[in-house]
């Protein structure tokens, strides 16, 4: 048995994936080595899924999260550590209890539903320190969404952790995440998954410029499909989007959310003709800060499926627009003009500044978090314009779509 700070060889380091399958096709065909971690990206219900079949590949133990309500969170920490890891002796889970960093009064005893949502994870990493101690035969753990619900400023010290028990050990891990960080800290091949199939994979950083799949394009905040360039233009379907490249045969492209202007006219002045065409909204979606809109396009031959971006209520860009008026230099964040909370100056700092803006300068009550001016004059009018089944005018700047050849 390897102990802490000796990794050991374990029997059968390669974990063969190529049994597990979507819509008939392996998960991945190149094995995890000993010690080479996997992260799983995409919708919860399909990663969940994937992760029950490798838990059932030999060489793998499942490390599931300690429940947060009803009887099982009930269950005292000790318990909880016999039943996943096998160990019985109490002084050496309070050993590793401290090792991960739960504090000296959290001990065998202690109850899952008196730990916090950092501690839970903690206990989860606990688990890995006494799996690596004693099951040789195991090669790889298995952790549904171990970093599920902690906050992002809390979560580096909980990856340091993981990724430290994990090379002391010399475990693998198969995580899933709807994170970037989690699986460029970790240094992880990336698999993501849509509708119940492999969307690509690679590492975190290829992955995550070349968004395939609905979760890595919701990440990079844009609209991912794919399209033809041929004699010089690419064609997206059967739409009138097009534009100028150098690429030849199938691509992906990225349009991006916020490069979709919306209007009520379809002679509003801020587009520029090329290709306008009618959506009808679809859904409605928040993005942390931003509400968006889902669009499907009234005429498939003239338009596209979308998302755009509408409100935006983050005070980064808010400050970025304001900043100008206060004699500052510009900055790429984006057309607001005001935030009535964080960063904004009341009247008194705008006078002192040199050529300051003056109160009667100031938008609105109810525009500053507008993205879309086409879509009318404050909040109000915005929202009422919408709702489901509106019907609006819409127009991507085709100078800010990304193309990839589907070869990269």
């Amino acid at each position: 048995m390897a102990g802490i700070g000796e990794p050991g060889q374990r029997a059968g380091s390669a974990l063969d994936l190529s049994a597990v399958r979507l819509s008939g096709d392996p998960l991945t065909s190149t094995p995890l080595n000993g010690g080479d971690d996997l992260v799983l990206m995409g919708r919860a219900e399909d990663v969940s899924a994937v992760l029950r079949a490798v838990a059932d590949q030999p060489g793998t133990r499942a490390l599931p999260a300690p429940a947060g309500e009803g009887r099982e969170a009930r269950e005292r920490l000790g318990r909880w550590l016999q039943t996943h890891t096998g160990v019985t002796d109490t002084t050496r889970q309070q050993e590793v209890l401290t090792r991960v960093g739960l504090a000296s009064d959290v001990g065998p005893r202690t109850r899952i539903e008196d730990l916090s949502l950092v501690s839970r994870a903690r206990l989860r990493f606990a688990a890995v320190v006494l799996v690596g101690e004693t099951a040789a035969d195991v090669t790889h753990v298995v952790l549904d969404s171990p970093f599920a619900d902690v906050p992002g400023h809390q979560r580096a010290g909980l990856r340091s952790i993981l990724v430290r028990e994990l090379r002391t050990s010399g475990l693998g891990a198969v995580l899933s995440t709807d994170s970037p960080v989690d699986a460029l800290v970790l240094g992880a091949r990336t698999i993501e998954l849509d509708a119940e199939q492999v969307a690509q994979e690679g590492d975190a950083t290829t992955i995550l410029g070349r968004p395939r799949g609905g979760l890595t394009a919701s990440l990079a905040g844009a609209n991912v499909m794919s399209g033809l360039a041929r004699r010089g233009w690419l064609s997206i379907g059967h739409s009138q989007v097009r534009r100028r490249t150098d690429l030849d045969g199938k691509v992906y492209l990225a349009i991006p959310t916020d490069a979709v202007t919306l209007s009520v006219d379809e002679f509003d002045p801020a587009f520029r003709g090329e290709s306008v065409f009618e959506v009808i909204v679809i859904g409605i979606r928040d993005e942390g800060s931003l509400l968006q809109v889902r669009l499907s396009p009234a005429d498939n031959e003239a338009g596209l499926p979308l998302v755009a971006d509408v409100l935006d209520a983050s005070s980064r860009r808010a400050w970025g627009a304001i900043t100008p008026a206060l004699g500052g230099e510009a900055t790429p964040c984006g057309p607001i003009a005001n935030s009535p909370g964080e960063g904004v100056p009341d009247d008194r700092t705008a006078a002192a500044e040199p050529g300051g803006a003056s109160a009667a300068d100031a938008p609105a009550p109810g525009t500053w978090a507008l993205l879309q001016p086409g879509l009318g004059p404050d909040l109000e009018s915005q929202l009422g314009r919408i709702t489901m089944g509106s019907r609006l005018w819409a127009e991507v700047d085709t100078q800010r779509i990304h193309v990839w050849s589907v070869e990269e």
